[in-house]
């Protein structure tokens, strides 16, 4: 019984129809902390699937080569903010062990300072995320678990540097040990470089080549992961993880060069304690403390900031029948920010957040029907009544149709309400609704899925200056992004080879539709940034010890501007990764060679923030394991 109970609630909670066959047919780790995972049923889900490379690198590098979302990048190892489906980066929540790592300062990520390890699930949701998610998940939401220890039981140490352009230089380690009664597993990471690449200055008069100036970094991630079986019944998983990064700040093309440097210092946490309550229902609780620390110099000042979260919360979930899975839980969560621009840099302003959501999934032979309701409470604000309503439908052999509709919404940040003279404390919430519909087919070793979506958002809070000259905040716009997600893919066996082809198309059209401020001039245009066509392709081969993969992307023309007066041009990049490796009894070596922006294409992803051109990295790894007795 406890395994047909187990096998209910995974299907209900993890279950996906999409192109990438290889990641979703295989199996979540054994060991996860358990995250309020939201629905999956009817949404499109893009996973990241196994590449050639063995070294941690930043979430930023990974979702370049592919562009299964928006990436919006200054320079190598600055600033990188994500875009789901237009919205915008404080509309696009990134997640890490269930914990929502949008800053509650300004409501964004920085995905160039969060590393992914090989095996390590990345994985994307389109659509409206709110009612199972809370606040800033409006376009979409990405989804990062670490991956598990390899083995259920003995130890296991891996080790691994590299070396590539511009002065870089990575290390990793990590280290596990495994039992009948859980397991503990330490990772760490570091990597530095000079970034001082050169480039064609097209703001300069004549076009110089220059080298790219004031743009060292380096960075440190600590993570430690436990899982303890208590006993039959109860089991208590934790994760800890520390950060630090030091990155200068490079200036634009247009700009003079100048000492210009970012400090980050990050600490999260999260504790999980289950128990079974018989063979077909469990409850869960979560304790987890995020802590935030950033200072920022420029011209002889030093601004800081330091933001707090404490997040409280149960979840019961429970199979009544084979055919139906119910969810329901309660959260609460604290959020403080102190910063030398707020009315009063020595105070830390707070607001308390209380939120209850239920849930259902009905299941019937080839049917799925999901509903999600969700109430919160910000303290000094109001929060809309949310909803998701979803299913999909397996409507003959390999083609299943799916869909959903969802109320979203998004809070105003602590520097949207509380900036000096600036900010405003009676901001509206934004709110607005998300729709999908799409179709799967997979005959055999061919997949093709299609998805059309729109996204209306209301409300649209945007700093813009005034009759002064100085920004301000304000619910200025109403905004609608709508277009269509296109994915193929096809896997081949021969010449003793397994090959994998897979392309990716998007088209985003996300105009403002109503502008609450007249005269402005934006009233029907494309929100900056945010390019109406992107695709991507890539072929991948693997060969007894040997796997190599090329991706290649393409990113459209696309606004530097509200009005659209400034265009940037579309780019090219392709990437190719080659890999091997060789198991010696106990012992695994590895090599692994990296060529970036393979055909030295000049692009900017911001306008006059160049980005390098043809980069390499060559990395070895080695690791030893060692079972326990009877193993």
């Amino acid at each position: 019984m406890r395994t047909r109970f187990l096998a209910l609630i995974f299907s209900w909670t993890g279950t996906s129809v999409q192109a990438q066959t290889d990641s979703t047919s295989r199996a979540l780790p054994l060991v996860t902390i358990v995250e309020a995972p939201g629905p999956r049923t009817g949404f499109a889900v893009w996973a990241a699937d196994t590449l050639p490379n063995t070294g941690a690198l930043s979430l930023a590098d990974r979702l370049l080569w592919e562009m299964p979302i928006g990436i919006r990048a200054n320079a190598p190892g600055t600033l990188a903010t994500v875009s789901a489906r237009g919205a915008g980066p404080s509309r696009t929540a990134v997640f890490w062990q269930g914990l929502n790592l949008q800053s509650p300062m300004n409501g964004v990520v920085d995905v160039s300072l969060i590393p992914v390890w090989p095996d390590d699930q990345v994985e994307i949701r389109y659509g409206g995320q709110s009612a199972a998610q809370s606040s800033g998940a409006m376009g979409g939401a990405l989804y990062i678990r670490p991956a598990a220890p390899e083995h259920a039981s003995g130890w296991q140490a891996n080790a691994g540097l590299g070396l590539g352009s511009f002065a870089r230089s990575d290390a990793r380690i990590s280290f596990s040990h495994a039992g009948a009664r859980g397991y503990a597993f330490f990772r760490a990471s570091g990597a530095r470089a000079q970034n001082d690449f050169p480039f064609q200055n097209t703001a300069l008069i004549g076009a110089p080549s220059v080298w790219q100036v004031n743009n060292f970094g380096e960075k440190l991630d600590l993570q430690q992961f436990n899982r303890l079986v208590v006993n039959e019944k109860n089991t208590l998983e934790t994760a800890v993880w520390y950060q630090q990064a030091f990155r200068e700040i490079p200036p634009a093309m247009t700009e003079a060069s100048a000492e210009t440097w970012q400090r980050d210092r990050a600490l999260r946490a999260v504790a999980t304690w289950t128990t079974r309550t018989g063979t077909r229902a469990q409850w869960q609780y979560r304790a987890a403390w995020l802590d935030e620390y950033l200072a920022f110099y420029r011209i002889g000042d030093t601004d800081t900031s330091r933001s707090r979260t404490l997040l409280l919360g149960s979840e019961y979930v429970a199979a009544p029948t084979a055919h139906l899975s119910l969810r329901a839980n309660l959260t609460g969560q604290r959020q403080q920010a102190r910063a030398d621009g707020y009315s009063d840099s020595t105070a830390w302003f707070s607001q308390i957040r209380l939120a209850g959501s239920m849930s259902a999934e009905y299941r019937l032979r080839s049917l799925r029907l999901h509903a999600q309701l969700r109430q919160e409470w910000a303290e000094g604000q109001g929060a809309p009544f949310t909803w998701t309503l979803s299913g999909q439908w397996a409507a003959s052999a390999g083609l299943t149709l799916r869909g959903q509709l969802s109320r979203t919404f998004n809070l105003p940040t602590f520097n949207d309400r509380y900036w000096l003279n600036l900010g405003k404390p009676d901001l509206q919430p934004e709110s607005g609704y998300s729709a999908d519909a799409g179709f799967v087919w997979k005959p055999g070793t061919f997949a093709l899925e299609a998805t059309v979506f729109h996204l209306l958002l209301d409300d649209w809070i945007l700093w813009q200056p005034g009759a002064d000259g100085l920004f301000r905040p304000g619910n200025l716009r109403r905004v609608w992004s709508r277009g269509v997600e296109i994915s193929v893919q096809k896997e081949l066996n021969f010449w003793r080879s397994h090959w994998r082809l897979n392309g990716r198309y998007q088209f985003v059209r996300a105009t403002n539709t109503a502008v609450y401020d007249a005269g402005s001039g934006v009233l029907h245009k494309l929100l900056p940034y945010t390019p109406e066509h992107t695709a991507s392709a890539g072929l991948s081969w693997a060969h007894a010890s040997w796997s190599v993969a090329y991706l290649h992307q393409w990113t459209g023309p696309r606004f530097g501007n509200a009005d659209n007066s400034q265009e940037l041009a579309g780019f090219h990049t392709g990437n190719l990764l080659v890999q091997y490796t060789a198991v010696l009894g106990r012992h695994r070596l590895g090599l692994n060679f990296r060529l970036e922006n393979c055909w030295d294409a000049p692009y900017q992803v911001i306008a006059f923030r160049p980005m390098p051109g043809r980069a390499w990295r060559l990395g070895v790894e080695w690791g030893i394991r060692k079972a326990h007795a009877g193993q």
